[in-house]
């Protein structure tokens, strides 16, 4: 299970900068599309965000999936706390973008969220692939 928890933290490393990508790639497709008057459809920044709403939700499945491995695989502090407080991040990030559409300024959160997000996984997959578990004890 170990070697399973190394690989999600990697998988989910990666799909976060891919989701930050696609943020941006959102942006700046909302700005190439703009009109002469400088004007951009609801439709247009909706569609340019799509890819990254649905990379957004298998984050967050990927880190229940992360959580059930630490579980299951017994791997213990911080293994379980970590991932599990990643998994409450990222169930914060996706009503943080649910709730932006209402209140804008929630934008702002949903952004540094995502760093916080982004150091937190970064540090887990680190630590996951350099722990080295401590020898047995030699028989006295």
């Amino acid at each position: 299970m170990r070697d399973a928890f190394k690989y999600l933290t990697s998988l989910l490393f990666v799909a976060v900068v891919v989701q930050v990508a696609l943020a941006g790639y959102g942006a700046f497709n909302a700005t190439s599309k703009a009109d002469d008057n400088d004007t951009v459809s609801g439709k247009t920044i909706t569609d340019g965000y799509n890819a990254h709403a649905v990379v957004g939700t298998i984050i967050v499945a990927i880190m229940v999936i992360l959580v059930l491995v630490a579980l299951a695989g017994r791997l213990g502090s911080p293994w379980v706390p970590w991932s599990g407080g990643l998994l409450l991040l990222g169930i914060a990030q996706m009503l943080l973008a649910w709730l932006g559409d209402a209140v804008p300024a929630l934008g702002f959160l949903h952004a540094v969220n995502a760093l916080v997000i982004y150091a937190g996984i970064a540090m887990l997959a680190h630590r996951a692939w350099v722990r080295r578990d401590p020898a047995p004890a030699a028989p006295a």
